[in-house]
């Protein structure tokens, strides 16, 4: 299926998948959500997600969508882990810019059935506004396609953060065949720390 262009009034920050994503939270935007918040600059810790995702079949762009409202026909688990660093406060860098280094260490550690699509488990972007959303973006090939994750909203108190990944071509056109979203088990500092060990020596 051809791809679909992404609407002005959803492409909000850096990724397709960011603005899709508060969408489908509810949210009127991403930008009103850290000024609602307040960005405050500081460390964010270690961070792994553990994920329960599925394939979303009746995503409509034209309408406010809340999470409860969408269709999946499969269901993936799906495990991210994110790198302590830097929160980062006012607006991302430029999509045409050249990004800042991605720490290795953040990246996909568990897509057993390879719905990702990226050719490596790594990021070549990262937009980390922990706890207000994330957002990172991978090259599926070498023609510009590009894997979009974003987390919003994130529930520090439940431990939980809704995920949506979408696979788009140059940030402005997405693919309606491939959208998955789910609820995301977050852990945190020393056991987000043992939980990618474990997952890195196969345990998982």
């Amino acid at each position: 299926m051809p791809f679909r262009p992404a609407s002005p009034a959803f492409v909000l920050g850096l990724f397709v998948a960011a603005a899709l994503s508060c969408t489908m939270a509810g949210r009127a935007s991403a930008q009103d959500d850290d000024a609602a918040l307040g960005e405050v600059p500081g460390m964010v810790p270690d961070r792994l997600l553990d994920c329960a995702i599925g394939h979303v079949t009746n995503f409509d762009p034209a309408h406010v969508q809340t999470t409860g409202e969408l269709v999946h026909d499969s269901m993936h688990r799906f495990v991210v882990f994110l790198a302590r660093g830097k929160r980062m406060v006012g607006e991302p860098p430029n999509a045409l810019d050249a990004p800042p280094k991605v720490n290795p260490r953040t990246r996909i550690i568990f897509d057993p059935d390879h719905i990702s699509g990226q050719m490596t488990p790594g990021f070549t972007r990262l937009v980390d506004k922990w706890p207000y959303r994330v957002e990172t973006a991978a090259p599926i090939d070498r023609r510009g396609m590009l894997n979009a994750i974003a987390l919003n909203p994130i529930d520090e108190k439940a431990g939980t953060a809704n995920l949506l990944m979408v696979r788009a071509a140059e940030l402005t056109h997405y693919d309606p065949d491939h959208i998955y979203q789910g609820t995301c088990r977050v852990l945190t500092g020393k056991a987000a720390i043992e939980a990618e060990r474990s997952a890195a020596a196969g345990k998982r």
